[in-house]
């Protein structure tokens, strides 16, 4: 499927690896490939992040956010989370399962709209149909809904830019 892909979406999902590594995560989640996308400098899926007001800071921002309070549930406090700094798990960090079935997403919100190819929008609309549970969380730390992202999704693609 990845011969699929185009340049802009082979390159968020670099970038998608790249944050997991980054952030210590053994694989690849949704949260990682939204990093990703936000990390583009332009496309419909980049506009459609702006216009949301959500940029690579923030989303990393909001990301760390929820790892602190999923920790913190489980009596970690947030003190030793800011004390211990992000090592790598894996070199090579899989895919999760949600984050697999966000390309399969990606795919099919392609294929709905008559491209043989999937773009960087389609991975993003592919990421909104449905959120995974914990980008959902990150979404509603943020504010962004769901449903108005893929609405400003579909804005950038039907004006063509």
């Amino acid at each position: 499927m990845l011969e699929r892909f185009t340049r802009d979406s082979r390159r968020a999902i670099t970038r998608a690896l790249d944050a997991a590594r980054r952030l210590g995560a053994e694989q690849v989640e949704p949260e990682h490939l939204l990093l990703a996308l936000a990390e583009d400098d332009d496309g419909p899926a980049a506009r459609a992040l702006l216009e949301a007001g959500l940029d690579a800071q923030v989303i990393a921002e909001a990301i760390e956010q929820d790892l602190v309070a999923a920790l913190e549930v489980v009596g970690v406090p947030a003190s030793v989370v800011a004390a211990t700094p992000a090592l790598p798990r894996a070199d090579h960090p899989g895919f999760g399962v949600p984050a697999k079935q966000a390309l399969e997403q990606a795919l099919r919100a392609a294929v709905r709209r008559g491209k043989r190819r999937i773009g960087a929008e389609h991975v993003l609309l592919g990421l909104l149909e449905p959120p995974s549970v914990g980008l959902a969380r990150v979404l509603a730390r943020l504010d962004v809904e769901p449903a108005r992202l893929t609405a400003l999704v579909q804005v950038e693609l039907a004006a063509g830019r």
